[in-house]
């Protein structure tokens, strides 16, 4: 299921208008900064009800406004719409006319991956950005490790404000929730690895024609634990590092990911042309995980992912692209775009956020 239309208000340089989008593919071609990336936002917002850019709504605004407006149409037989407001310095999401409150509730609606340059912080980046990658693609597909993270996050939360401020009443009884939540969380994530490891290695085998190995590899912060009871034993060594620092030394929240480049860490040896190689790897297995769990075709977001890439590099990065519902591509105008267009694939030109 993709979308059929879009209606913009004031969503940043973009025209107000509708945009149709009934089409297998739509291709956005113009120069940077005329708007393409605005309109692949607009379709992650309606999809998520937050933005890949920014966690600040103000800034989806037009500038010198201070309210937009982003509805979409699916292609589901009942013609239903996603509609995301922003007034009175307040978001509201919608489905068919209905409030939204929680946005679990809006994620399995129409999902959607998105590739962009700044996915080469997902192996490049600090740590929190490879927690973040793996656990969107476990919420991607599951509602309750969605619901289990947000009570580890929680609860994590909860025992700093006692650590910062020095009340150690709650204490214990935060760290035994922690530990049991914690936990799964783990096993989770372990898991995840194992399965994710061997498809990511396989997609970067054939994107990048080289025969050498990729893999993942999953340190966890509890990395001796396999029960809530180890964990506290754990929790309960480092107490007073917690109470030194105030905060919370270890769990899920200091877990790594580290790739491997045949037996050597990856970022060691990397080149700026491996790395976003590996990045469009990620998403591709994260889109083709998806499907294989939800058993569902995601929308795909590709924002300018093959500037970098050779000639040879495309067709195959193209070739192991994941099924999908529908796909959106923006490409500079000097790019051979004309060479993936299928007979139905819809292409506009983006000028000064004009899309004609």
């Amino acid at each position: 299921m993709g979308f059929t239309r879009f209606r913009l208000h004031n969503f940043r340089n973009l025209r107000d208008g509708s945009v149709n989008v009934d089409g297998p593919e739509v291709f956005l071609v113009g120069q940077n900064g005329q708007g393409k990336s605005n309109f692949l936002e607009a379709v992650y917002l309606v999809s998520y009800g937050t933005s890949f850019r920014t966690n600040k709504d103000e800034e989806l605004c037009t500038i010198d406004h201070d309210e937009m407006a982003v509805v979409a149409w699916t292609s589901r037989a009942d013609e239903s719409d996603v509609a995301v407001y922003f007034q009175d310095k307040k978001k509201r999401i919608e489905i068919d006319e209905k409030i939204i409150r929680d946005r679990k509730d809006l994620i399995y609606n129409v999902p959607c991956i998105v590739f962009c340059h700044g996915d080469m912080a997902f192996v490049s980046g600090s740590p929190d950005m490879q927690r973040f990658f793996f656990d969107q693609t476990l919420t991607l597909h599951d509602t309750e490790y969605l619901e289990l993270l947000r009570r580890y996050r929680k609860t994590l939360k909860l025992r700093n404000i006692s650590l910062k401020e020095r009340r150690y009443d709650l204490l214990e009884v935060y760290t035994e929730h922690l530990a049991e939540t914690g936990i799964r969380v783990q096993e989770a994530r372990a898991k995840l690895v194992d399965e994710f490891s061997l498809s990511f290695c396989e997609l970067y085998r054939n994107v990048s024609g080289v025969s050498s190995s990729l893999s993942i590899r999953y340190r966890p912060s509890w990395r001796s634990a396999r029960t809530s009871s180890d964990v506290l034993e754990i929790m309960r060594e480092k107490d007073d590092a917690d109470r030194v620092y105030g905060t919370t030394t270890t769990g899920p929240h200091r877990d790594r990911f580290v790739f491997h480049h045949d037996n050597t860490e990856f970022m060691k040896i990397a080149s700026t042309g491996q790395i976003r190689l590996a990045a469009l790897a990620l998403r591709v297995a994260q889109a083709r995980f998806f499907s294989l769990r939800r058993r569902r075709k995601p929308v795909l977001l590709l924002d300018d992912v093959l500037l970098e890439l050779d000639a040879t590099k495309r067709l195959r990065f193209f070739e192991n692209l994941p099924e999908y519902d529908q796909a959106f591509f923006t490409f500079l105008p000097n790019e051979p775009f004309h060479e993936y267009r299928k007979n139905d694939t819809i292409v506009y030109t983006v000028t000064d956020g004009k899309i004609e």
